[in-house]
């Protein structure tokens, strides 16, 4: 009995040493394993619906026309003789602003001015070519450039309209209007300039009569 006592007791003994001794060092980290095949996406979310749109702003107001491009001279007196004897006659004086694409491609208006019978404080303005059937006079106005003329020029032309001396000329001052291609109309596409009265193209690109 007793012999049986002391082997129990060898083995608790034993297991206790067992249990108690130093942990052996870790192994080394086995090889990584390979990566799992990626997940299926999800099915995407259904979009939602679109909001209304906004009211449309009221119209702004129409804008003026600009006039930074269009050229005009002030009045300049005639160059005319008092008498004319001939058929013909012609006065030039410079235009610098004038190119040939305004030529081309712009318009170019002239006028002629005189001082009313009725009244010296009326001025009466017309617009080129003018003819004055009273005197049989026809006057016009035409340009050049370079290297037609030394420099940019505007003519004045005055002739017979029956082969006759022109006698005294009727207008006292003229100016031209020189309105480059591509010079918005008001909202329009296109205007013909020429129709316009005097006050209508003074009044629409804001020039001093």
């Amino acid at each position: 009995m007793k012999t049986i006592k002391y082997i129990v007791c060898l083995t608790l003994c034993g297991l206790l040493v067992l249990a108690c001794s130093k942990d052996g060092d870790p192994g080394p980290i086995g090889p990584q394993g390979e990566q799992g095949e990626p997940g299926t996406d999800g099915v995407d979310g259904t979009d939602g619906v679109d909001g209304q749109n906004g009211e449309q702003g009221p119209q702004g107001e129409q804008g003026e026309t600009g006039t930074a491009n269009v050229i005009y001279s002030d009045w300049f007196s005639s160059l005319f003789p008092d008498d004319i004897t001939s058929t013909n006659y012609t006065f030039s004086v410079n235009a610098p602003d004038l190119t040939d694409e305004i030529v081309e491609n712009g318009v170019v208006i002239g006028y002629g001015r005189y001082t009313s019978p009725t009244s010296a404080d009326i001025r009466v303005v017309e617009q080129l070519p003018f003819s004055f059937f009273e005197r049989n006079q026809f006057y016009s106005l035409s340009f050049s450039t370079p290297p037609a003329t030394n420099s940019e020029r505007a003519f004045i032309s005055l002739r017979s309209m029956d082969g006759s001396p022109i006698g005294e000329p009727f207008f006292e001052e003229y100016r031209y209007v020189i309105i480059p291609g591509g010079i918005p109309a008001s909202g329009k596409s296109s205007m013909d300039y020429s129709t316009m009265s005097y006050k209508e193209i003074c009044t629409h690109f804001n020039i001093p009569q």
